[in-house]
């Protein structure tokens, strides 16, 4: 920030200012049980962290939890009493934003290549580099799974046969396992017969859930 003027500072506070009456709303409100109380935080549950940073395949009792979330969740900020006033404005719809929305389908998201990301991803999600890509494939394959519609389970054995990410594919067998059916099942057995290490033990548990 930029003045024209000298000032006098006061002394540094890290309060965080939350209201009396809020009642740890934002701790209630984390689907992850990431939020600790007196600003602490346990990043290793956290959704947002996670999907930009988080190392390996996710944990899985975390991964109904995160639900839909591909990208960040701001939970708490949504809930949070002194945000209250600027999500209740009725504000226009953000045109450039709607525009973009049919760009970011799960089933798009799930077989993107690098020109897709490059070009339709990253310019506005910018924490995950090409490199990163399987982050962002992973977290779709498990968005897909808690949404248990059959529509994704075509979706998810392609990517199971054409992703060599040991982490998509594991998330791409517990997806199928938890959307279960028949096709899915058999597609479970079959990539079982050829694989080993954490996918296998991934199939194996989706199989029990089949």
């Amino acid at each position: 920030m930029v003045i024209d003027k000298k000032f006098t500072p006061n002394e540094p506070t890290i309060e965080m200012g939350c209201l009396d009456w809020c009642k740890n709303a934002c701790i209630a409100a984390c689907p992850t049980r990431a939020l600790k109380g007196n600003g602490t935080i346990d990043p290793r549950k956290c959704i947002s962290f996670l999907t930009y940073f988080g190392q390996g395949i996710t944990p899985k009792k975390i991964r109904e939890p995160m639900g839909m979330y591909v990208y960040g969740c701001d939970r708490c900020q949504n809930i949070c009493p002194r945000n209250s006033p600027w999500l209740a404005q009725d504000l226009p719809v953000n045109k450039r934003v709607a525009e973009k929305a049919d760009d970011f389908g799960l089933s798009l998201l799930l077989h993107m290549d690098k020109e897709y990301f490059e070009t339709k991803v990253w310019p506005h999600m910018f924490y995950m580099s090409y490199d990163d890509i399987w982050r962002w494939k992973m977290n779709v394959a498990r968005a897909m799974g808690n949404s248990r519609d059959e529509k994704y389970i075509a979706d998810l054995i392609r990517a199971f046969d054409e992703n060599e990410d040991e982490k998509v594919k594991g998330m791409c067998a517990w997806a199928l396992g938890h959307i279960g059916g028949d096709k899915a099942m058999k597609a479970l057995e079959r990539f079982k017969q050829k694989s080993e290490g954490l996918v296998f033990d991934e199939i194996t548990d989706a199989l029990k859930n089949t």
